[in-house]
């Protein structure tokens, strides 16, 4: 007879399972140990919130070790201190985990150790830091750096660690390193340049609220958003496979909430637009564009892929189309599409049966080339990522400086660790709207953008 157990793992874990992870390796133990220097900060406890919220999305044993502390950041349920939030959290997202909590405990029981802090054991086979808005990853103890208010910092410090303890309970290579999302940059190039207010872009239009869309939303509500507002449009459900990858969404949005399928799932766009107090709009773009036509947001993010919507987006004249993808070679991937400077979405990703880049999917042996796309939560979190920091940065963000305009950051952690990109226009490109076309929408509907569409001669 399958238990409950089983059966939430086999509804959950189909996905991870069937391309490349196994149930020996996710039954691994996992003990989270977090300095009690770090626990009494903001940034400290972002770290150690993502880190679980990311874990416990295919880790099936977790351990934390969390000292008391008041909750400074938002969680993703609602609790009064730090050690209550990771537990809810986990609980939450795997109404089944096999989750112990008790502060003192010092066996490990063989478990994957990973630490964050000072104040930690100096054993442990992982530790995480962050300096301004530049996250590490260490093998050995280095007497940890962090940062009590980087936001950034710390969220990169966190998707290191979850994909450094998914391959090392896969007896994948791991090894040292750093990576800055405002910088866009890594390893030895990665400063500690930062950004430390909220994400202030005006009007967002979010097309698509699946992994990418909701880990960008989980990092907006950590970061703090200001201006119009966000609209999150998809007419998708919930299934409980999506939980395992998108940061926003527990069990009980799938219909899951005690790990059995129980209620109603909801729509992706409330499961992902409630993070951010954002409007959830329950339909396909094209069904939902034509009753807005005459509204124009400041920004859109195309995180979707069918339907032909990319296309379709750029036909609207905006003079600037940030996205993020993820490839099947466990890249996390930001695309910039300034018109007549860089090619356009279509053309970069045109839609096929077997797309080259997807929404949070790559194998799970990337060097084996039988392995087929698996979703994996790191992926999608670390794609999220750099758009948020693109976004919060702007206007000075790094991805408007410069001819690069698609950059892929590589979750093998394999050197170098970053990769940038340019593509240029295509003269045969169908899609693109010509300048005047363009000038004549942004002069009837202006918005805070237009001026980055500039003549490139």
């Amino acid at each position: 007879m399958t238990g409950r157990r089983d059966t939430f793992y086999t509804e959950r874990d189909r996905r991870t399972r069937q391309y490349g992870g196994h149930d020996d390796a996710l039954e691994r133990p996992v003990c989270i140990i977090v300095g009690s220097d770090v626990a009494s900060t903001r940034a400290g406890q972002t770290a150690l919130l993502a880190l679980v919220n990311l874990a416990t999305r295919v880790h099936r044993r977790v351990h934390l070790r969390v000292p008391t502390a008041a909750l400074l950041a938002p969680g993703l349920v609602p609790a009064a201190d730090l050690g209550t939030a990771a537990a809810a959290t986990a609980r939450a997202i795997n109404p089944v985990i096999d989750l112990t909590t008790d502060p003192g405990a010092t066996d490990r029981d063989g478990a994957i150790t990973i630490g964050l802090g000072r104040e930690v054991p100096e054993d442990l086979e992982l530790h995480l830091g962050w300096a301004g808005g530049r996250g590490q990853l260490t093998t050995s103890y280095t007497a940890g750096i962090w940062d009590p208010t980087s936001v950034f910092g710390a969220a990169t410090a966190a998707v290191l660690g979850a994909t450094a303890l998914f391959r090392a309970a896969h007896d994948q290579p791991i090894r040292g390193t750093r990576f800055n999302p405002v910088e866009l940059a890594a390893d030895d190039q990665a400063g500690t340049r930062d950004h430390t207010g909220p994400i202030d872009v005006g009007a967002v239009l979010v097309i698509g609220a699946g992994a990418v869309a909701s880990a960008l939303a989980y990092w907006a509500r950590h970061v703090g958003t200001v201006g119009a507002g966000w609209d999150f449009v998809d007419a998708d459900i919930v299934e409980l496979h999506n939980t395992n990858r998108c940061m926003t969404m527990t069990a009980a949005h799938a219909g899951w909430p005690d790990g059995e399928p129980t209620n109603t799932p909801q729509t992706k766009a409330h499961a992902t637009a409630w993070a951010v107090n954002g409007h959830a709009h329950d339909q396909w773009y094209d069904q939902w564009q034509p009753d807005h036509d005459e509204q124009r947001h400041d920004v859109v993010l195309t995180l979707a892929n069918g339907r032909g919507v990319r296309a379709v987006v750029t036909q609207r004249g905006e003079p600037l189309l940030l996205h993020a993808t993820t490839s099947a070679n466990w890249t996390a991937e930001l695309h910039r599409h300034l018109p007549d400077r860089d090619d356009c979405p279509a053309c970069r990703l045109p839609d096929s049966t077997t797309p080259q880049m997807a929404c949070s999917t790559g194998p799970a042996v990337p060097d084996q080339p039988d392995s087929p796309d698996a979703a994996l939560p790191f992926l999608s979190a670390a794609a999220g990522l750099l758009l948020a920091a693109a976004l919060a940065d702007m206007p000075a963000t790094a991805a408007l400086a410069g001819r690069f305009n698609h950059w892929q950051f590589d979750l093998t952690l394999a050197s170098p660790l970053l990769q940038p990109r340019q593509h240029p226009p295509r003269e045969s490109c169908t899609h693109q709207l010509p300048a005047a076309v363009r000038r004549a929408v942004h002069t009837v509907r202006p918005r805070r953008w237009d001026h980055l569409d500039v003549d490139p001669s």
